[in-house]
């Protein structure tokens, strides 16, 4: 009888571990293609969809870049021919003042980006801006409409109706122009020594948090994907140069100042939160934030808990490009837990640097995909293109 008992609890236990590792399994992909449209979530959707995709559309879905490392111009403003996205299928495209001349001309490019990337059966594009308000206001400086409040200035107010009424102006010119997301609202807290010139909300972290939760608000509900910046918090520096932003703030002093933001972002489902590239020297000696497995996958994601798009800030920039070869920036900041890289040097090599790493072992395309995946879902849940 109990050999009998012992033989029934194993089977149970291994009937348990079967199921368990099926279950682990469909957190991938185990679905029939002509199910894809009845899955109501996001995230599952998002893994079927990758499932068509080939080893260099998923890479390449990692990267947000300008027109023109694309288009192999200096500057463009309207697509050279209909093979842009023929080498390298990108998951976005973020554009710039120079890629601006018109209404009319930019919405034409924008179409042209989206119908150049169906054409190539691409999974549809982010088209990026900056456009926070005040000075950071690339489309509205450049054709001449009325600039909307900084956060500085929202700040003074403290009044979350007016970040709100900010975001939803924003949107309410970007979305028809074919610009889908915005790396906006900053949820940087300013500290005593702040960087005279960039942009805060304020010094009360509890103000700045509801202030930036209003404005993604209102560029979510114009159907432009909101994006906090800059994790962990750049609102103090001990010194600034050309090659790096050091920070001398303990965890713990973030936590109760820099991180409140955040961590209410997070809590409220904000779509992505851009890493900045900063020294922060008391958390993590060597790495800039953006590529620092203790910042990303320890603080960000396993500390604050948040399972949405991580994306660096520009790779162009000289505090992160000092400090690598060409290619292995992208793969620090994957390694670190990164999924959207940010304007990389040399696209090309970036991609080339990935498949190295993937094909000696340092990275591994189930990486790329958990990333893939996040990304695609945010697409989905925001609508961006046609599903």
């Amino acid at each position: 009888m109990l050999r009998k008992l012992m033989l029934w609890v194993m089977a149970v236990c291994l009937l348990f571990c079967l199921c368990s590792n099926v279950l682990c399994e469909e957190s991938y992909v185990v679905i029939d293609d002509d199910e894809k449209n009845t899955a109501p979530d996001p995230l599952f959707q998002a893994a079927v969809m990758m499932r068509r995709m080939n080893d260099l559309e998923k890479i390449c879905q990692l990267f947000i870049v300008a027109p023109e490392a694309l288009t192999g111009e200096t500057r463009t403003a309207v697509l050279p021919n209909d093979h842009t996205f023929a080498q390298y299928p990108v998951g976005g495209v973020m554009l710039f003042g120079q890629n601006i001349e018109s209404e009319q001309q930019l919405r034409n490019l924008t179409a042209q980006l989206r119908a150049q990337a169906a054409a190539t059966r691409l999974y549809p594009l982010f088209i990026a801006v900056d456009e926070e308000g005040g000075l950071v206001s690339r489309v509205a400086n450049k054709l001449g409409y009325d600039l909307a409040p900084s956060p500085n200035e929202i700040g003074k107010t403290g009044d979350e109706a007016h970040a709100y009424a900010a975001g939803q102006y924003i949107s309410g010119y970007l979305a028809p122009l074919g610009v889908n997301l915005c790396f906006a609202p900053p949820a940087d807290t300013a500290l005593d020594d702040y960087i005279d010139g960039m942009q805060y909300y304020g010094e009360d972290p509890a103000l700045v948090s509801r202030l930036a939760s209003a404005m993604a608000k209102g560029l979510r509900e114009g159907g432009v994907v909101p994006c906090y910046s800059h994790f962990p918090g750049r609102g103090s520096f001990e010194g600034v140069t050309l090659k790096k932003l050091s920070i001398k703030r303990t965890a713990d002093e973030m936590r109760n100042s820099e991180w409140i933001p955040f961590r209410d972002g997070i809590r409220d489902n904000i779509e992505m939160i851009m890493v900045s590239h900063g020294l922060f020297r008391l958390i993590e000696d060597d790495m800039p934030a953006s590529t620092s497995n203790r910042v990303v996958n320890g603080l960000l994601r396993g500390e604050l808990g948040y399972q949405g798009v991580v994306v660096t800030d520009s790779l162009r920039m000289n505090a992160i490009a000092s400090n690598y070869k060409t290619g292995q920036e992208c793969v620090a900041a994957l390694k670190a837990g990164a999924d959207i890289l940010l304007l990389p040097p040399d696209l090309g090599r970036a991609i080339r640097a990935i498949q190295t790493a993937i094909s000696q072992g340092d990275l591994s395309m189930q990486r790329i995909e958990e990333s893939v995946i996040r990304i695609l879902a945010v697409k989905i849940r925001m609508n961006v293109g046609s599903f």
